[in-house]
């Protein structure tokens, strides 16, 4: 968790939601991040290096700190958990020739992920054995207590910002430095997949019903998982299929 004293503000980074970027950003406001119940130390060190906590959790003594949350599309952040936190997304290549497997080999990693909570291989590469990455990266990030105040979407940092008070009333927003920071890193901006070409119905159904309070709260897009047009029936076929 990381907290903002003077600013009573509670920020909850989870992973793959552009936190790397609001964290140099609200280093910059006295931020600090706790680790084992522990306040540790200013978010950035004398060295312009930056730590956050993506620990979603509120100590009883600061319920009545605000709450942002960084967030990201779903469909999205699944898939950019596989490019990350697996072997197979790191190292595979994803060339024309090669989509179609990179395609199942994702389709197999949402299949365990869902499933069994703990990934062990796809087409025989090792992937976090062990690690329950469900628990770990999916079920804590899913908002059954609090609801956050306000969300940071990594498709919209620049909008959400500017709605964040402390932020909007600063120098650092007034000089233009947090907008142009954002809009020119490459990190959030430059993607060399694309997510919705990796998804077969059953997949995108199977992301959907885990985060349906992410795509409500923050209004994304249910269909997103395809950049193919959906009819009417169609969209009513995979709402029925889940609902």
């Amino acid at each position: 968790m990381n907290i903002s004293h003077k600013h009573k503000t509670i920020w909850w980074a989870p992973e793959r939601c552009g936190t790397k970027a609001v964290g140099k950003i609200l280093s910059e406001f006295g931020f600090t991040y706790y680790e084992d119940s522990t306040e540790k130390k200013l978010m950035k060190n004398e060295k312009g290096e930056i730590y956050q906590s993506h620990n979603i959790v509120i100590p009883e003594k600061y319920n009545d700190y605000k709450v942002i949350c960084s967030i990201r599309n779903p469909y999205d952040r699944v898939f950019s958990l596989y490019l990350n936190f697996t072997s197979v997304g790191k190292t595979s290549v994803y060339i024309k020739s090669e989509y179609q497997l990179f395609k199942e080999k994702f389709g197999f990693f949402v299949e365990e992920l869902f499933t069994f909570q703990k990934v062990k291989s796809v087409f025989n590469f090792p992937i976090l054995e062990g690690k329950g990455i469900l628990n770990n990266y999916v079920l804590k990030y899913n908002f059954n207590g609090r609801l956050p105040d306000q969300f940071i979407r990594m498709e919209n940092m620049v909008e959400d910002m500017s709605k964040i008070e402390f932020i909007r009333e600063s120098e650092l927003w007034s000089n233009g430095f947090i907008e142009q920071y954002l809009n020119n890193n490459q990190y959030i901006n430059v993607r060399p997949y694309s997510f919705s070409k990796m998804y077969e119905l059953e997949i995108a159904k199977k992301v959907y019903n885990q985060h349906k309070k992410h795509f409500i709260l923050c209004n994304y897009n249910p269909f997103s998982f395809t950049a193919n047009e959906l009819t009417n029936e169609e969209k009513m076929n995979f709402l029925h299929g889940i609902l």
